[in-house]
């Protein structure tokens, strides 16, 4: 696994920082051309975002540029960049030197017609913790089925948009991995058998139940509820799955069995 930093800000004390944004013909070398319009000026691109369209035809990018030893200013290179890629430059300062938040792209999307939503992995632990501290244990209930809800939905929606690819565990493996691209934690298909109903899914990390170490009890319900909802609809059984290892209890990772309900 590598640390990977979603370019939401960027915060550079005491510089001038500038964000991009433009398209390029999703075709080999286009790319590298445009980038060369800020490497000919000595602006810095110190994070970038890049990714085609659902039709493979543009390329977006995103990206937050360093101006500081620039020969020229930000508005110089969104004309030169427009010469070279041949549509559509924007270019927006921060008005408070070295820090400004990525204004530019708006909705997040994830899969075509797909929307996300990012939240910082502190704020969602201290809604759950205040969600419990509120509710008592009446709170797992609702964040269970809650998520339930969710991951059903998740199960029910790429089923129809992947309807062609062939179910089964190497579908559920890439499925499972949305917790990892998300930041929630890593998940492992340990055992599955859905015949038999025998499936073990461990996770790593979980950001859940991070929020409750020392605590001595298994803490995960909005993921417990998620996986117990994907499995729901892809296998078009009423599954739940029971934690039996938890971090919040002291063990290395979570862990959880599914039986029928």
């Amino acid at each position: 696994m590598f640390d990977k930093y979603v370019p939401l800000m960027a915060y550079f004390e005491g510089r001038d920082i500038a964000e991009f944004f433009f398209t390029v013909p999703n075709r080999p070398g286009h790319l590298r051309k445009a980038l060369e319009v800020f490497e000919r000026h000595n602006a810095n691109v110190v994070s970038i975002f890049a990714c085609s369209d659902p039709r493979g035809i543009m390329c977006s990018v995103f990206a937050f540029v360093d101006l500081t030893s620039s020969d020229v200013r930000g508005e110089d290179i969104r004309g030169e960049l427009k010469r070279v890629t041949g549509g559509e430059v924007v270019v927006k300062t921060p008005p408070v030197k070295g820090f400004m938040m990525e204004e530019l792209g708006f909705p997040l999307y994830v899969l075509p017609g797909v929307r996300g939503i990012i939240l910082h992995a502190g704020g969602i632990q201290e809604m759950i913790r205040g969600f419990y501290e509120k509710f008592g244990d009446t709170a797992s209930v609702f964040l269970f089925h809650l998520a339930f809800s969710g991951g059903k939905y998740m199960a029910e929606h790429l089923s129809q948009m992947l309807a062609r690819m062939r179910s089964g565990y190497g579908l559920l493996v890439e499925l499972l991995k949305i917790f990892q691209a998300s930041g929630w934690g890593r998940v492992e298909l340990a055992e599955y058998d859905p015949f038999a109903t025998k499936i073990v899914v461990k996770m790593y990390d979980s950001v859940e139940c991070g929020a409750f170490r020392g605590s001595g009890k298994a803490m995960s319900q909005l993921v417990r509820g998620y996986i117990s909802g994907l499995l729901s609809g892809l296998i078009g059984r009423e599954i739940r799955l029971i934690e039996t290892k938890c971090i919040a209890k002291g063990d290395p990772y979570c862990e959880f069995y599914a039986e029928m309900v």
